[in-house]
């Protein structure tokens, strides 16, 4: 069995929004395998919320809850298995606008043709 494609997407959280930072394409299956939350505000401690959307249930589901990532500091969630069908997808919710950024990590499998 082929391995899938290492796909990496960056999302600077401008808003406290729910923001999206990953959906898993049509055709496809994706494995979110690391999750990074950089906090590039020097002086303030920043929240963020990440979120598992499945499209099959229309429904959000919590990963973490209002995790507070230090000045400077980051979150980073390594060897983690989320399983993503079609259309699912990984959001991120800022407590404050323009401290935090977002990066997955998500090994992509095309399924069917």
């Amino acid at each position: 069995m082929q391995g899938g494609l290492l796909v990496t997407s960056s999302v600077a959280l401008s808003s406290t929004n729910r923001t999206t930072i990953y959906t898993t394409p049509s055709n496809h299956r994706s494995i979110l395998r690391q999750l990074i939350v950089g906090n590039v505000d020097a002086s303030s401690a920043a929240t963020v919320k990440i979120e598992l959307y499945d499209a099959s249930s229309t429904t959000h589901f919590a990963l973490t809850g209002a995790t507070s990532i230090a000045a400077n500091g980051y979150l980073w969630l390594n060897d983690i298995l989320v399983g993503l069908q079609e259309g699912d997808l990984i959001s991120a919710t800022a407590g404050t606008a323009d401290d935090l950024t977002v990066t997955t990590v998500v090994e992509q499998i095309v399924i069917g043709g």
